[in-house]
């Protein structure tokens, strides 16, 4: 059977899932640097600015300007840049660097000058691209196992996934959505787990269900919603409607919503 996407309508119609999820698993791309491409579009056109942002760009390597810190650390002299730095904020800079970049007066400390994070997706370090694949990896691989696993429908339908989808947003804590957000944990602490070298202390040491704060949930659900947003568009649903349907509000999500309207069916 031939199923092409997006789908006006999800179908009932059996193993019908099965295939809008080998979909998922081909497309993670999209759900993964979506909220990256958003950002970077967004900083980019601050680069058009000058004399109102701050921002100047990738991290400048073989640029020598004088700091007064990097990461913390007190530098107090011209430092000539090596290309692994993360970024620069306007606090770092020394008065003499500021008139040097042209940094704007009013710029706040916390402004970032240079990051490290500022090229296309694909040329972002692994760790940092990774992170992002496996949310959107996470949500196909939970849709699959609430479903079929769970539930017991091996055979579930595209309405499967959009009900399953749809209970998830209308209440946060379902067991459906903490079926989601549990799948991008574990995949988060496989990526932990090797980053740190098979050291299990700190954030990778509590427990899932138990020992984090509110914040740390909305956040988490955060790096799921793009890739939900992205099944919903493919299903001929309106992201927004469903982003809409959140009770509480997510940093970045609704951009993610509107970027992924343009996958929907085109009328």
């Amino acid at each position: 059977m031939i199923r092409n996407y997006p789908a006006a309508h999800p179908s009932t119609a059996p193993a019908t899932g099965r295939l809008f999820y080998e979909f998922l698993m081909g497309k993670i791309a999209i759900p993964a640097s979506a909220n990256h491409t958003i950002w970077y579009a967004g900083v980019e056109d601050q680069l058009k600015h000058p004399d109102k942002f701050a921002f100047r760009g990738d991290i400048p390597k073989g640029r020598t300007l004088e700091l007064i810190t990097l990461a913390s650390k007190p530098i107090n002299a011209a430092y000539t840049f090596k290309g692994d730095e993360e970024y620069v904020l306007v606090s770092d800079l020394s008065e003499f660097a500021r008139k040097e970049l042209g940094i704007p007066a009013d710029a706040r400390g916390r402004d970032k000058v240079f990051n490290s994070n500022f090229k296309p997706f694909n040329q972002l370090s692994e760790f940092t691209r990774w992170s992002n694949e496996l949310a959107a990896l996470s949500v196909p691989k939970s849709i699959s196992s609430y479903l079929a696993g769970v539930k017991g429908k091996v055979n579930y339908s595209e309405q499967d996934v959009l009900n399953l989808l749809e209970t998830g947003f209308r209440d946060l804590s379902s067991p459906e959505m903490m079926h989601f957000l549990h799948g991008n944990h574990l995949a988060w602490a496989a990526l932990a787990y090797m980053r740190e070298k098979g050291n299990v202390a700190g954030d990778l040491l509590t427990e899932f269900h138990s020992q984090n704060t509110a914040d740390f949930y909305t956040k988490d659900l955060g790096t799921v919603l793009p890739a939900m947003f992205f099944a919903l568009a493919n299903l001929g649903q309106d992201p927004m409607k469903f982003h809409d349907m959140l009770d509480i509000e997510v940093y970045g999500t609704k951009g993610a919503a509107e970027y992924m309207r343009q996958f929907m069916p085109k009328q």
